[in-house]
């Protein structure tokens, strides 16, 4: 679905992405790790035509990213690290997940029974269901966040883009929703492309990982990578690693890479 090729980016004369070479499948749950500063971030605003590359190309299914979503209006999700709404609007949740299908002056309008099914279809599988018309003012971070995403979900995106989407939600809630985007990807056959620090976690659920820091270090299934290897050349210093996966030959707890 998504290939990139020799995708160099630089901001004011510095490097952020070199020569990135990676092929993303339709269907694939595929997370993107690395330090602060690494270009994940970079990286999917490319693959979303937000970023201009000094060099190389993103390719979206044949076609360039901004023609891509041109033609195909309404079929990515994406979800950035800030959130683009303004929390303190007097708005209730229902509001806020269908926004992009409200018009002009009609904010307060009255929803059709499908639209408020569908809404309250993401919302429930995201834990929100109790809070339809809730006002978002009220919400917790967390709980924004899942509005957020429930946004990102309900025209049915073919791609799913998230740029560490478990930001304010609790740890009990992450591998819930780490669930849900495995499931999205499998029973929908949803591309969902995460940017994490969750480095443990992430290796469980995702079909592929990504290890950036302005080069691709690494590029394939969890139980095939030396986690030990890649995260000290990929971070650069000794860490803490905890690696789940059931019978994993990595799932190495509390290890310290030497």
């Amino acid at each position: 679905m998504i290939q990139i090729s020799d995708l160099t980016v630089r901001f004011n004369g510095r490097v952020v992405l070199d020569k990135i070479t990676m092929t993303i499948e339709r269907g694939e749950f595929v997370g993107i790790l690395g330090p602060n500063g690494a270009g994940k971030t970079t990286l999917i605003k490319a693959i979303l035509g937000l970023v201009k590359p000094d060099s190389g190309e993103v390719l979206i299914d044949g076609l360039p990213p901004n023609e891509y979503l041109r033609k195909r209006r309404g079929v990515v999700g994406y979800l950035p690290q800030h959130a683009i709404v303004n929390w303190d609007m007097p708005i209730r949740v229902i509001d806020a997940v269908l926004i992009e299908n409200i018009k002009a002056f009609a904010l307060f309008r009255s929803y059709s029974r499908e639209e408020i099914e569908k809404a309250n279809y993401w919302l429930s599988l995201l834990g929100m269901e109790k809070n339809l018309h809730s006002y978002i003012r009220e919400l917790s971070g967390g709980q924004q966040q899942r509005v957020s995403l429930a946004r990102c979900l309900i025209n049915d995106p073919e791609l799913l883009i998230l740029d560490e989407p478990n930001t304010a939600i609790d740890a009990v809630y992450n591998t819930r929703l780490y669930e849900i985007l495995r499931d999205l990807s499998k029973t929908k056959g949803i591309t969902v492309v995460m940017v994490s620090h969750d480095i443990g976690a992430v290796s469980r659920y995702v079909d592929e990982i990504m290890c950036l820091n302005v080069k691709l270090h690494c590029h394939g299934r969890s139980d095939r990578i030396d986690f030990s290897a890649v995260l000290r050349e990929v971070y650069g210093e000794d860490m803490d690693i905890v690696v789940h996966g059931d019978g994993c030959k990595n799932c190495i707890l509390n290890r310290r890479t030497k």
